[in-house]
């Protein structure tokens, strides 16, 4: 099947139109190393081929696109790259091996940065920033290994004591007022923190708040 035209399209994209009014998208990487030229006789088999390379392509530069916005887990990014209108899976998959190859894709690296964004950042107990995390497809083996950095109880009991102090010390005012009490409970399980974490918390949040209340 003879080339007919190479003509120049949007960005760096080329139409190649094939004798039998066909029309291919390549890039002008791939015309360049392909050596393409008008009046090439290209048999099916090399048009299957350049099909894929430029799906492939698609995927990777989309791919790249997608990860300078924010992170993403292989899970997350190969179902993200697949809904791409006419997405190829084995393009798709050669991409993200490519994007994990240059060291663009990286489950470990992300589950650590989304463990301290949940923990650091929004303060979120270890079993809500496991679910986000989840929800984000990583795995349980690369959860584990990054929320292992924070799972030391006095490092929670701080952040809890933090929390109380910051964000709860109006509803907070009286150990006996159980009704106040239980409702800052059910909002730090939300977070994602244990009812024996929150008890204790509540208990030093109350020492701290005597103690402060005597030295005024």
């Amino acid at each position: 099947m003879k080339i007919l035209e190479i003509t120049p399209g949007k960005g760096r994209l080329f139409e190649i139109t094939l004798e039998d009014d066909r029309r291919l998208w390549l890039h002008a990487d791939l015309v360049q190393s392909e050596f393409l030229h008008t009046g090439d006789d290209l048999d099916e088999a090399r048009i299957t081929a350049l099909k894929r390379q430029a799906a492939e392509h698609r995927a990777y530069e989309y791919g790249l696109y997608l990860l300078e916005k924010r992170g993403y887990s292989y899970r997350e990014l190969y179902d993200k790259l697949m809904t791409a209108p006419n997405a190829q899976e084995d393009a798709v998959l050669a991409a993200l091996e490519k994007l994990m190859r240059y060291g663009f894709l990286n489950d470990a690296l992300y589950a650590e940065q989304l463990a301290r964004h949940y923990v650091e950042g929004k303060k979120f107990g270890l079993r809500r920033a496991e679910y986000e995390m989840r929800h984000r497809g990583l795995s349980q083996e690369d959860i584990d290994d990054a929320l292992a950095a924070y799972d030391d109880a006095e490092q929670i009991s701080a952040q809890l004591l933090e929390i109380l102090q910051k964000k709860y010390a109006r509803c907070l005012t009286d150990p006996d007022d159980r009704k106040s009490t239980e409702k800052v409970t059910a909002a730090l399980v939300r977070r994602g923190y244990t009812y024996q974490q929150i008890r204790y918390a509540i208990e030093d949040y109350f020492a701290w708040l005597e103690e402060n209340t005597d030295d005024a």
